[in-house]
């Protein structure tokens, strides 16, 4: 039996667990809670999310506290990036690599809505990996998107990647059907990305589970959305085979399923799968029918069960940098959920039920 040598996560390991005490705890968002913008920079003054004066004065405090905190994330994950090297480097960056697809969406976005400027479009671009200013502004300059994916091609540091988004929007261009081509992209990605991380043994193996999970999970949400779409009546809904992206577990067949299925039917024959994650969250919805629920379920337990992994996971595995991952990105969505809420007025009891804490509770 041949002997394979496994990554080397040890010391990237020891240097991220020991950036988890910079995380926010839970009497720290407590304190956030019904405060308006001001209270809520003054709050976090203490904090890596403050934000520099000039930028609230050139700003305002919302938004000064959107850039803080998309900066702050990406600094973050690649200072964690930066720890390893080798074959543990390579799985660190399939990890990461969701942030450049994600880019890639956005960038395909913003520029089939001709309306869109180049500074909207920068803004909901997260700043790390290979699409950064002043590239990025470059690639958006264009106003048609055949301008625009062709910059993106020949930027693209992968060859694969860049062919595979030519095919795509070829295709566009004949059904000028944009969500196609996005799933055109992401189908690409996930096949690749599976094929990366299962050559990679047990090393990738947390890691492959977890972009199964939230494809699985992803397919299971748009499948019941379609169902309620065809019971209430619309027209021209699209097969549900056009709408699953690939790389997940649940079997076609049983996706297909629960478009016409009782719900006793599809807790039958879904909430099984997987060891059961998803079992009582579907129980839940066969009472309430509530979606959006189900969807706030999934996302919690998922959130849960990536951060356990600082604790029950591999200490010395991708099980660390994907918990701190996870920790970081619900950190930064909770920011800024709390700004545009202290903007807004929300009710405090209202933005604490749409918080996600660190220990993935509701």
């Amino acid at each position: 039996m041949r002997w394979i040598r496994r990554a080397d996560f040890d010391y990237g390991n020891t240097r991220v667990r020991a950036r988890r005490r910079a995380f926010l705890s839970v009497a720290a968002y407590e304190r956030l809670l019904g405060e308006d913008i001001a209270g809520v920079l003054r709050a976090l003054e203490d904090t890596r999310y403050t934000p520099h004066p000039e930028a609230v004065r050139r700003l305002g405090g919302l938004q000064a506290l959107h850039l803080t905190v998309r900066s702050e994330l990406a600094g973050s994950l690649e200072e964690m990036r930066s720890f390893y090297s080798g074959r543990a480097r390579s799985l660190v960056d399939a990890l990461l690599s969701r942030f450049d697809l994600q880019n890639v969406i956005s960038v395909l976005r913003a520029r089939s809505r001709p309306d869109t400027s180049v500074e909207d479009a920068l803004a909901a671009l997260t700043p790390m990996g290979w699409l950064l200013e002043p590239l990025a502004r470059e690639i958006m300059r264009p106003h048609e998107l055949a301008g625009v994916v062709d910059l993106l091609a020949r930027s693209m540091p992968d060859r694969e990647q860049a062919g595979a988004l030519r095919a795509a929007f070829s295709e566009y261009e004949r059904t000028d059907d944009l969500p196609a081509l996005e799933r055109a992209v992401l189908a690409e990605d996930a096949a690749r990305l599976a094929d990366r991380l299962g050559s990679a043994g047990p090393d990738g193996a947390t890691l492959l589970r977890s972009r199964q999970r939230e494809t699985d999970e992803h397919n299971l949400l748009v499948a019941l959305r379609l169902r309620d779409a065809i019971a209430s009546g619309a027209e021209d809904t699209p097969p549900q085979a056009d709408t699953a992206l690939v790389g997940g577990t649940i079997p076609p067949t049983a996706l297909a399923m629960i478009v016409q299925a009782a719900p006793s039917a599809i807790v039958a024959a879904v909430g099984r799968l997987a060891g059961g994650i998803w079992q009582t969250g579907l129980e839940q919805w066969t009472s309430t029918g509530d979606l959006n629920a189900l969807q706030r379920n999934f996302e919690r337990q998922a959130v849960a069960d990536a951060t356990a992994l600082f604790v029950i996971g591999d200490p010395l595995a991708i099980d660390v940098p994907l918990a701190f991952t996870t920790a970081t990105q619900v950190e930064a969505r909770n920011l800024r959920l709390l700004g545009e809420a202290a903007v807004r007025g929300i009710p405090p009891e209202i933005v604490r039920a749409e918080l996600i804490w660190p220990d993935g509770r509701a």
